[in-house]
């Protein structure tokens, strides 16, 4: 069993509403009893029961990688085996984290083929043994495969077993739910350490950023493993069933959007408060929020970040053209510029809007005045590129293609005839007969085979003869 928390480091921080007593975000540790064992104590407890693969070629590939991933952590800096797995760069590999120490089993004259096999078995006891405790970032972009299954099997066996009951008690079936709702919980024991029933609901609404973040599998919205523990009473009788009721934050003061993003100048940072709080009678959340981003955030921690010890908000030029070019690039998740430049960059503080950019040349105001005006067109602008004139078409007409040479040729009515159009020839120069009436019968021998019967015009009888 693992113990609690010796020195604890901060974590990123998460928004979420207010939670109960004893249910907030536990810090992750950065010392335990596992980390700091032997290599000899290390070998011993890890590769003996429950540790031991279900096959002998298994045992043979797990020993082989974890005395290799051993001689590699030796020879990083650090006194902890987790403080040289941070320092071994292995987390910000990701997926890739293997070919740290296949480099350096290169580097020392013991490459072998199958050494990506045996890293990736060795750290199934390195994990289930708790000797390092990787970072979400790391744990939430491996493949599951067996890993999880056997840090479940090694760390609280009874707590797992205890939400799988729970999870067919519901009345939930399949696997593939259950197994996601497992290896949830299995995460946060892995990183935070303890067993199930350490779990508070802060550590699941850390998970949930996490898996927003570094996930992109579509997994991210579902609560499951929340409503689990939550039903084996982890949380306490008065916790709330959904997850999702916690992760809303609800909307923040000005000082709490000021203060989460850990501006160091106090007066700057007692300003911007002032300002937000004053403008927040006459701007809706949403836009205050926004507000708030732009000019704690993107404009004056960005300063601090470039400029340590930045105090005055009186800038000059060349600060001002390097900010800019700054906020002009996109970056990654990492932080790496990237090829493409942004086309927003803020504007003043009074307006609270972005304005488009070009990656060359000034800004312009994305609605155009300081009221959202359509700005004059100037005669010494640049004229921008004539959109290219389309390729001319066939005038559209109603008229029947030429397909059967027996068909009514059209014509466009004028307004002044009857609604019988008037016979057009064809253009083979044969006379078309005139449109029989419906009042007329012909005689079916006059019409020639295939065409319609013609009907010879008669004259009307006069008025009154009929009766």
């Amino acid at each position: 069993m693992t113990t609690e928390t010796v020195t604890a480091q901060p974590s990123a921080p998460v928004r979420h509403a207010p939670l109960p007593p004893g249910q907030e975000i536990r810090e992750a540790p950065t010392t335990w009893w596992q980390t700091e064992e032997t290599r000899e104590q290390v070998l011993e407890r890890t590769l003996a029961l429950p540790f031991t693969a279900d096959s002998d070629t298994n045992q043979r590939s797990r020993r082989r990688g974890l005395i290799k991933l051993l001689d590699w952590l030796e020879d990083q800096p650090g006194r902890t085996w987790q403080e040289r797995w941070v320092a071994s760069g292995a987390e910000e590999a990701g997926r890739e984290w293997t070919r740290l120490p296949m480099q350096w089993l290169a580097e020392q004259h013991r490459a072998r083929k199958y050494d990506r096999a045996d890293l990736c078995c060795g750290m199934i006891p390195l994990l289930g043994g708790q000797v390092v405790r990787p970072a979400y970032r790391w744990l939430l972009r491996q493949r599951p495969s067996q890993l999880l299954v056997h840090i479940r099997s090694v760390t609280d066996p009874d707590g797992f077993t205890a939400l799988k009951d729970q999870y067919a008690a519901t009345g939930h079936a399949g696997a593939n739910d259950c197994n996601n709702a497992l290896n949830r919980v299995t995460w946060i024991v892995t990183r935070k350490g303890g067993t199930v029933h350490d779990v508070t609901i802060g550590d699941c609404v850390e998970l949930q950023h996490a898996i927003g973040e570094h996930q992109t599998n579509g997994y991210h919205g579902k609560h499951l493993f929340h409503a689990l523990l939550a039903g084996l009473r982890v949380f306490g009788p008065d916790a709330p069933a959904r997850l999702k009721t916690v992760m809303l934050p609800g909307q923040l003061t000005p000082a709490a959007l000021v203060d989460r993003h850990g501006i160091t100048c106090t007066a700057i940072r007692d300003l911007l408060v002032d300002y937000l709080t004053e403008r927040a009678v006459d701007v809706d959340y949403t836009t205050l929020e926004d507000m708030a981003r732009t000019l704690a955030g993107l404009f004056w921690r960005d300063l601090e970040k470039h400029h340590p010890g930045i105090d005055s908000l009186r800038l000059d030029a060349d600060t001002v053209t390097a900010w800019r070019e700054r906020v002009r690039m996109i970056r990654d998740r990492d932080g790496i510029p990237s090829d493409r430049a942004s086309t927003c960059i803020p504007s003043s503080a009074g307006s609270g809007r972005s304005t488009r950019t070009s990656p060359v040349g000034p800004p312009k105001s994305r609605r155009g005045g300081a009221h959202g005006s359509r700005p004059a067109r100037s005669a010494t602008a640049t004229p921008t590129m004539a959109r290219p004139a389309p390729a001319s078409k066939r005038p559209w007409t109603s008229a029947p293609a030429p397909c059967c040479p027996h068909s009514r040729p059209w014509s466009k009515p004028s307004s002044a005839s009857s609604r019988t159009p008037r016979p057009v020839s064809p253009p083979g120069g044969r006379a078309r007969p005139e449109p029989r009436s419906p009042l007329r019968r012909a005689s079916p021998s006059s019409a020639a085979p295939g065409c319609p019967p013609a009907s010879t015009p008669t004259t009307p009888p006069p008025a009154g003869a009929g009766t």
